[in-house]
């Protein structure tokens, strides 16, 4: 595949995937119930922390094993060689199922934005699941489109998107701050914390750390664009760093400004809509105010799925070279003319398409498929950490003329803490998030993991147990 893609590039990518203030402001709605400000903050903090030492243990990797496979091309590598095949094959279709379901909670929050902007403007409109349907498939559709005929040729669109997102932010930041009066005492900003979800304090905390963890969905996304960048040894850990690096630096600096504009809590939990343009409207004491940013929002979200569809699509170009999956003959061309994989674009666009329909017959079912995107992000994550344990930080697999490198305990501890932190919260992620249970609040996350073992399997057993292999690495003594 032609590279055609700079360094910097590859860093507006992997921030516009993640573009992590806007995703907490889209995802607050539970938090505000789930712990309030201090699961917010201080859960944010944790995230970051978690996500920081996941970047740089990719990077570490990525330095190395530059390929678009990713973390199962690491898993491949570093797993022992009886057990590289399964578990390399297990991450990468963890991997390409989590991509499917971070596109389907973009072009949802597109569909959202746009059915809160008509009705504001129609206040008589009554809003049908058939009307975010029609969006989101027709937003699915234009994406597609773009990506086929026009992103390859015009890598420029990740620089605007790029600009974009942080003018808005910049924007946002200081209008919130000069126009929202009265400001919220900073008790309540640093100190308050909201449990209505009958779960014991230490469990709602641990629990809402989906939230803050939402917001780095995609941080892998340089890693699968690096055969088509210069240098990716160099590129890549840059791009992964970066995204968690202005992730932090913009999401804490407008999740305090938006804490403080919050006077009037018991109006935001009881809106019935896109939140952000709510708690706009409260801090810039401005209708107008908030649709443009609602408006400059939707268009955001065009840069985002762009990028997302084209880095699901390269992951899913990356398992057919590798004979992973039905069909691979077919996934892993790549057009000679418009210089992309297009059976893999088509194959990741019908995915998220069908996710539009599983809305369609249950809202309950589609957020459960949007909130597994975090859990098995994670642990696509958590297996080539944990293999790289395995192999000790051996110089066999990290040689030490890499290009990016933790020197001495640094790595050890890196590592550890993505293991520890993954693993703590894991066995909070699938609770119920309110108490009682109902049909309607429970946790369906552990639904969605069983689907994608029963899908990954029938896989396997009919294709990829016969047909892949994997990358290794042979070393010569």
């Amino acid at each position: 595949m032609r590279k055609n893609l700079g360094p910097w590039a590859l860093i507006a990518i992997a921030f516009n995937v993640c573009n992590s203030w806007a995703g907490l402001a889209g995802s607050m709605d539970v938090a505000l119930s789930q712990g309030g400000p201090v699961s917010l903050v201080y859960g944010l903090l944790i995230s970051s922390s978690l996500y920081g030492c996941i970047a740089l243990t990719m990077a570490e990797l990525a330095c190395v094993y530059p390929a678009a496979g990713g973390q199962y091309h690491f898993v491949s590598i570093l797993a022992p060689r009886k057990l590289s095949r399964s578990l390399s094959y297990a991450c990468g279709l963890i991997t390409n199922f989590s991509w499917i379901a971070i596109g389907a909670a973009i072009n949802m929050i597109f569909s959202e934005q746009l059915i809160t902007l008509i009705m504001f403007y129609h206040p008589k409109f009554v809003s049908q699941p058939w009307h975010q349907f029609l969006f989101y498939e027709a937003f699915c559709l234009i994406i597609l489109l773009y990506n086929l005929v026009a992103l390859k040729k015009l890598p420029l669109t990740h620089y605007l998107g790029f600009f974009l997102c942080i003018f808005v932010f910049v924007g946002s930041f200081f209008a919130i701050l000069i126009r929202s009066s009265p400001k919220a005492p900073s008790g309540f900003v640093w100190t308050t914390f909201i449990n209505q979800t009958g779960w014991p304090d230490a469990v709602c905390f641990i629990a809402s750390l989906l939230t803050p963890c939402f917001i780095y969905s995609g941080l892998d996304a340089s890693l699968h664009l690096a055969e088509e960048v210069s240098n990716p040894r160099m590129a890549v850990p840059r791009a992964c760093l970066s995204a968690v690096i202005i992730g932090f630096v913009t999401a804490f600096a407008y999740l305090i400004a938006l804490l403080y504009s919050i006077v009037d809590l018991a109006s935001i939990r009881n809106f019935n809509g896109f939140l952000p343009f709510e708690l706009n409207r409260q801090a810039l004491r401005s209708d107008s105010g908030a649709v443009a940013i609602l408006i400059l929002s939707i268009v955001m979200t065009f840069f985002i799925l762009n990028a997302v569809l084209q880095t699901a699509s390269r992951l899913t170009w990356a398992l057919a070279k590798d004979n992973a999956l039905v069909f691979s003959s077919i996934l892993q061309k790549v057009n000679p003319v418009l210089g992309v994989p297009v059976a893999s674009l088509l194959f990741n666009a019908a995915s998220l398409a069908f996710c539009g329909c599983i809305y369609l017959a249950s809202s309950t079912a589609f957020d459960a498929i949007l909130g597994s995107c975090v859990v098995l992000q994670q642990w696509s994550f958590l297996m080539p950490t944990l293999l790289l344990i395995y192999r000790q930080r051996s110089e066999d697999y990290l040689p030490r003329d890499r290009t990016f490198r933790l020197q001495g305990w640094i790595g050890w501890f890196v590592n550890i803490w993505v293991i520890v932190v993954i693993s703590t919260s894991m066995a909070f992620i699938f609770l119920p998030p309110f108490l009682p249970v109902s049909a309607n609040t429970m946790n369906y996350n552990c639904v969605i993991i069983f689907v994608v073992f029963l899908l990954s399997s029938a896989n396997w057993y009919l294709y990829a147990k016969r047909h892949y292999r994997g990358p290794r690495v042979t070393f010569h003594t």
